[in-house]
């Protein structure tokens, strides 16, 4: 049997759990993985153990509190796989547990001062799916990955292309409220400004704080737990059609000294990159049946939808729900 991946970790602590659960999530996904369970002994490095390196593409380093430490031993095993995956240019992936810290490259023995420079992606329990999904978009061996939600895939960039489309129509075409229309007829004309200056404020405040499309794609796993970043851009959102439609109902009296209508186009375009990567990571969960995540993703997205978004949504949601079964 020829292997794609292999599991390298410290038996004793948390790491042989995490190393049995990534085994069994990329089992799931069709690799060949292999993670030696036995007791290894002293004596000569087990020929299964370099055949199964060499063999691989990927090269997973579970990374418990003092995992390197004892790689200053030139017998040790761990350091033995490593400078093997290394020497053998594999795509090493360190998968970092709770309180593991990468030393100073001065502190390891010198061939193992590459390791300083290997991506590692934290591994929480609350947060293990999304890192999951990270570590697997990262392996070389991807032509195995289980093709499924094919439909779904090709419904998703249509759906992408129509949210362009929406935003730009969002953006010409919308028409002032009942609202607000209710609420400047009943105002008096000489606070009709003050009325303007107080939404358009507040847009402002909501917004101003809100992460851009790189910052939102590069932080992307912390910030799409949190729903009240994307709760603040819609009011925000809303906030500058309320102060538009104020500056439209008075016709010359107010003038747009907060530049509220370019305000507004920036915001849109922000939704537009922010549901763009919500609906694309949808896509990457759905390869790796990762339910948990995909539900969250669309509670966001749901948050981020125009009224003429919904039904978009919703058409999505249910492909979902179907798929799940």
């Amino acid at each position: 049997m020829a292997y794609n991946i292999f599991i390298s970790y410290r038996r004793k602590g948390a790491g042989a759990g995490v190393a049995g659960e990534l085994q069994a999530k990329l089992e799931n996904l069709g690799y060949k993985v292999f993670l030696d369970v036995d007791e290894i002994g002293s004596g000569q490095f087990p020929e299964q153990i370099e055949r199964a390196i060499s063999e691989c593409k990927d090269f997973i380093l579970v990374l418990s509190p003092g995992t390197l430490d004892r790689c200053v031993e030139e017998e040790d095993w761990v350091r033995r796989e490593i400078l093997q995956a290394q020497n053998q240019n594999k795509n090493i992936i360190g998968v970092g547990l709770p309180g593991f810290f990468m030393p100073e490259a001065e502190s390891l023995p010198e061939p193992l001062k590459p390791m300083t420079t290997i991506q590692v992606f934290s591994w929480t329990h609350e947060y293990r799916t999304a890192s999951f999904a990270k570590i697997a978009e990262n392996l070389v061996s991807t032509q195995l990955k289980k093709k499924k939600n094919h439909r779904l895939r090709l419904y998703l960039l249509s759906a992408l292309l129509i949210i362009v489309a929406a935003v730009v129509v969002a953006a010409v075409t919308k028409k002032p409220s009942d609202t607000v229309e209710e609420v400047v007829e009943t105002e008096q004309p000489q606070k009709e400004y003050q009325l303007y200056d107080y939404h358009a404020k507040k847009a402002i405040e909501l917004t101003q704080d809100l992460p851009n499309s790189t910052e939102f794609k590069d932080n992307f796993l912390k910030l799409v737990s949190n729903a009240e970043p994307f709760e603040k851009l819609m009011k925000g959102i809303a906030e500058c059609d309320s102060a538009l439609n104020l500056r439209e109902q008075s016709g010359s009296l107010i003038v747009d000294s907060y530049d509220i209508e370019n305000q507004k186009i920036e915001l849109l375009n922000l939704r537009q990159d922010y549901l763009s990567t919500i609906l694309n990571d949808v896509k990457d969960m759905l390869d790796l049946d990762a339910a948990e995540m995909t539900r969250q993703d669309l509670e966001i997205a749901d948050i981020l939808a125009l009224p003429e978004e919904k039904p978009m949504l919703d058409s999505i949601k249910a492909v979902v729900k179907h798929n799940s079964k």
